[in-house]
């Protein structure tokens, strides 16, 4: 029989560094994980993390030269559905190769005593008086069981643990449906003229939800596109991506797919003797639908919570509740606040979005620098009114319908009332379903990306 303090399920990103974060406080570790060493984070080959967020939270920072450092760059342009128009913001990144930035967190979450077992599936929970006890999972040499005072559940999207708790558990347990998700394509291209080099910024298109990224190869970049409800559709909104915004001449030389929930997390992260978190508890950030340093946010908080649970012998809900107040507060809110803003202007037609561009350059780019600062889009009062003076203006041009300004309006205001809501979160177990009834009319109301 195998015992430990914390079982984590999952070891990409999310679950090395939550096992490192409880093994640099003492406790001992074990992640399991799915894919074998060489395949651990392999679904995508490039992805970014913010210069500052490695001192943020601390993790291992690659330079020019390691082999998991990939590129860097500072500028972001924001761009109309036809290319023009682009708005120039700065938000410092750090491009990186996903399988060996993965297999370096494994290495850095072990230096602290963290004991990682590729090839290991989750089965199921263990119970020991109605409580989670720990999890069965099986390898190439069958089913084991493994006892943990927390299990913490950092398998991804699929959230294999986190569906199988009990309905009446105040853990949330959907699954994240096609309509819930960004399917994402991204096209590996280089590009036909040997001089052009693109590692120095990133191109966005808000309409389309697609972009245009750099890559390893300087003369090369990563044209990608996320869109609900299937493959095919991103595939079919990238076609239009191609035909409309001039981009220079290029040639694919391979595709990469993956996904990544666009949803809001389940209300609640803990129940007893267990944590939901990374992708597992939808942490992804609503203006890109990236995931790594959002969920670090959150892990950061579940660790010292954590720790002063196990310290204290008391793992039940009510000990642990505090991860979902303290998250609320710090991002929770703000993510909350953002996701419903961007579900309700994102419905502009590529017209509408055209002429907003054009017409309302200066909002957009405090919009836009508001999106690069912090968790939450920040726009003041007075670039508000005249967003809504612009786009009232579009409505007696007939370039922008009564039902977009209505919608931008109504996201507005759902906008503030979940951000007020959010940082209401009850104190304890105790006030959650009143306060689960007034969160799921607001988001009803906010309705999905899709």
């Amino acid at each position: 029989m195998k015992k430990c303090d914390i079982a984590v399920i999952g070891g990409a990103t999310s679950g090395s560094f939550f096992a490192r974060k409880m093994a640099e406080k003492g406790f001992s570790v074990k992640v399991i994980e799915k894919c074998s060493r060489e395949k651990v984070g392999s679904r995508y080959d490039i992805f970014h993390i913010g210069r500052k967020e490695f001192e943020r939270f601390s993790i291992p920072r690659p330079v020019e030269g390691d082999k998991e450092w990939a590129f860097e760059f500072e500028t972001n342009y924001t761009a109309a559905p036809s290319g023009k128009y682009p708005i120039k913001t700065f938000d410092p990144m750090v491009g990186l190769h996903m399988h060996d930035y993965t297999l370096l967190m494994n290495k850095w979450a072990e230096e602290k005593g963290a004991e990682i077992e590729y090839e290991a599936t989750f089965e199921d929970f263990i119970y020991e008086n109605e409580k989670i006890a720990g999890f069965t999972y099986s390898n190439k040499d069958g089913t084991h069981r493994l006892f943990a005072k927390c299990v913490v559940d950092c398998s991804g999207i699929a959230a294999v643990a986190r569906r199988k708790l009990p309905h009446n558990c105040k853990i949330e347990n959907f699954e994240v449906t096609p309509e819930d998700m960004f399917y994402v394509v991204l096209k590996y291209v280089k590009f036909k003229d040997p001089d052009f080099i693109y590692n120095t910024s990133s191109t966005g298109w808000p309409s389309y939800k697609s972009w245009l990224a750099p890559q390893a190869d300087p003369n090369g970049g990563i044209l990608g596109i996320g869109a609900c409800n299937s493959y095919e559709q991103a595939e079919t909104i990238l076609h239009d991506v191609i035909k409309n915004v001039p981009l220079p001449e290029y040639t694919i030389t391979r595709t990469e797919k993956g996904k990544t929930p666009y949803t809001r997390p389940p209300y609640s992260f803990v129940t007893d003797n267990f944590i939901a978190t990374g992708d597992a508890g939808c942490l992804t950030k609503p203006n890109n639908g990236e995931g790594v340093t959002s969920s670090m946010v959150h892990m950061k908080i579940a660790a010292d919570v954590l720790a002063d649970a196990l310290k204290s012998g008391d793992l039940s809900e009510k000990n642990l509740w505090k991860i979902n107040k303290i998250y609320n507060k710090e991002q929770g809110a703000d993510f909350a606040s953002t996701r419903a803003l961007l579900t309700k202007v994102v419905k502009a037609t590529n017209d509408e979005f055209e002429f907003i561009f054009e017409k309302a350059h200066d909002v957009l780019q405090s919009f836009l620098d508001g999106a690069a600062d912090g968790p939450e889009i920040k726009l003041p009062l007075p670039a508000l009114i005249k967003a809504v003076g612009k786009i009232a203006g579009g409505i007696f041009a007939k370039k922008v319908s009564v039902a977009t300004l209505k919608s931008a309006l109504e996201g507005v205001s759902l906008s503030g009332k979940l951000k007020k809501h959010y940082l209401d979160f009850p104190d304890s177990p105790d006030g959650y379903y009143a306060w689960k009834k007034q969160a799921d009319e607001l988001w009803k109301k906010v309705g999905k990306m899709s």
